[in-house]
């Protein structure tokens, strides 16, 4: 992905190269911004006992995530929110607009 015509092309796009990790093609920061949130967990296991626990523990992060977690980037609303477009009501109350 650093080759010289892949740049051209991106260029050709008008598409900028970004990445956070120069020389590494698989590169994904929204992933990997995801997965340090997820092992930043004060909960998160150092490792998991078995497949159930596994699968457990992540059900149970992704609700929270969705549902409990204000995310700076969505000016502290949860992804739930802004998904379902309740931020908007919020948003109101939190202006002082009770109408």
């Amino acid at each position: 992905m650093t080759a010289h015509c892949y740049l051209d092309l991106l260029s050709e796009l008008a598409i900028t190269a970004s990445h956070s990790r120069p020389r590494v093609s698989n590169d994904n920061p929204m992933s990997e911004a995801q997965f340090k949130t997820l092992k930043y967990q004060p909960d998160y296991p150092r490792r998991f006992d078995h497949y159930d626990h596994a699968m457990r523990w992540c059900n149970d992060y992704v609700d929270w995530y969705n549902h409990v977690h204000h995310h700076s980037s969505l000016e502290g609303f949860t992804p739930a929110q802004v998904f379902t477009g309740q931020y908007v009501d919020i948003a109101r109350v939190r202006q002082g607009g009770f109408e």
